[in-house]
Parts: C-alpha cells; structure tokens; sequence
C-alpha cells in the first residue's frame, strides 16, 4: 500500500507538471504514467517472488544439511558402540587364564559329580541375562533406525513424527532421546507448527547441555522467534550460539540470521 500511495502521488505531480506545460491536446493523455505505474507493480511482484523463492531454497538447504549431520553422527555412534563391544570381548578374554590349574585325577573326578549340575545353571542364566540385554538393545536400535529411515530413506515426514515421539516414550533413557527431541523439533519446525517445534528444541538446550545437538537447537529457537516476529527473544538465541559454540557451523547460520533482523 505504501508503494501504490507514493506511485499515486507521484503519478499526480506528473500530471499536474503536464498540464501545465503541455498543450490542450494532450491534458486527457495519462497512458505513459499508467505503464509506469504498473512496471513499478511488476517489478515489486517479482521482487517478492523471488525472495519467497529463496526462503524456501534455504530452507530446503537446512533440511538437507541436518539430514547429513543425523546420517554422519549416526554412523559415529555405531562405530563406537562396535569398538566398546570389542573391547568388551577383549577384557572377557583377557579374564580366562593362560593354562588350566593341574589337579589329580581323584580331585577332578570328585569335583566333577558336584559341580557340573551347578555349572549348568550358572551358564544358563548368563546366557538368559545375556540375551535379554540383547534383545531390550536390539529392539531399542531398531525402533531409532526405523524412525531415522523415515526421514533420511523414506521421507516420510508425517509417519516420523509419531515414530519418534514413540522411541521417547518407549525409552526414555536411551542415548538416542536428545536427538529424538531434536528431530521431532526438526519435523514440526518444517511444518511451521512452531509451538510444538519450540517445545523440543527448548527440551535439548534445557535438559541436554553435553548433546551434540544442543547448538542447532539453540539456533532453531531463534528461527522460531523470528518467524513469530519476537526479534528481541530471536537475537538473544542467536547471539547464545555464537557466545557458546563460537566455532560451530550453528554459529556461521546465527551470524547470518542476527544481521539480517
């Protein structure tokens, strides 16, 4: 409206200039000053499409960049696991003696008889344990990867939403919870459900502070903010980021974001 009331002014003192100037002939004539005035409309049109057009490439870029960072640190947290286990096995191994202790025959048969039945038990409820450790890992693993093969394989946004929201329910002690928070905000956030976005990514910084994902987090909060026109809460996250994770990728977008206020 600002535009189209200075254009109109404009378009008047032209007028009013013409008139005095041109002759008689000529006073009605007004096309020259109606193409300009709709150029003028044009260009701001295309102006704000091609903006539009940039929010939604860097957006798209956001998405793409988290979906690579859960991939990488995904793959990093199984090759810890792989090595912890190995080392597990090592130290297993590393228990069991050399060479057996000699005992004479009349010992070993008169231990035998006594301990075999106990030495049966023993073997069978540590592969019970043991199995059970497993499998409670094993369905906890499974029940991550399917919610991460959602978004990262499948794409299917709507479906991961309840798949993390699930494993949070489910296991909410697993080492996985702070990203499961963070991907959940990262899903809610690409459908502008703000709010429920706000409510997971403030969950990370609040209850999570050695997480990897507590930067992004943090500058999703701003994003929130800005997107809700609350420029003073926006520049406050922004401005954590970089004063707490100076050297992060974060940090680069919340620099970008705070001149841009």
């Amino acid at each position: 409206m600002t535009y189209r009331l200075a254009a109109i002014v404009m378009a008047a003192v032209l007028s009013t200039a013409c008139l005095a100037q041109a002759p008689v002939s000529n006073v009605g004539s007004s096309g020259s000053v109606n193409d300009r005035l709709a150029e003028l409309e044009r260009a701001f049109n295309a102006k704000n499409q091609i903006q539009i057009a940039q929010q939604r490439q860097f957006s798209a870029l956001q998405r793409e960049v988290s979906e690579l960072r859960g991939m990488l640190e995904e793959q990093n947290h199984r090759l810890d696991q792989v090595i912890n286990r190995q080392r597990e096995v090592l130290l297993k191994l590393q228990e069991i003696p050399d060479k057996p202790q000699k005992k004479t025959s009349t010992s070993q048969a008169s231990e035998s008889n006594s301990n075999n039945e106990q030495r049966s038990e023993r073997q069978q409820a540590s592969a019970g344990e043991a199995g059970g450790s497993l499998t409670a890992h094993g369905d906890e693993q499974a029940a991550y990867d399917n919610a991460v093969n959602l978004v990262l394989q499948a794409k299917d946004y709507d479906a991961a939403i309840p798949a993390f929201a699930r494993f949070i329910t489910q296991y909410p002690k697993s080492s996985y919870v702070p990203n499961s928070h963070y991907w959940l905000g990262q899903l809610l956030f690409s459908q502008q459900r703000f709010d429920q976005a706000k409510s997971q990514f403030s969950r990370v910084v609040s209850a999570y502070p050695k997480s990897n994902k507590r930067p992004d987090s943090l500058l999703k909060l701003g994003l929130i903010a800005q997107q809700q026109n609350d420029n003073g809460q926006a520049q406050q996250r922004f401005e954590q980021v970089i004063s707490e994770y100076a050297n992060s990728a974060a940090a680069t977008l919340a620099k970008k974001s705070l001149a841009e206020l």
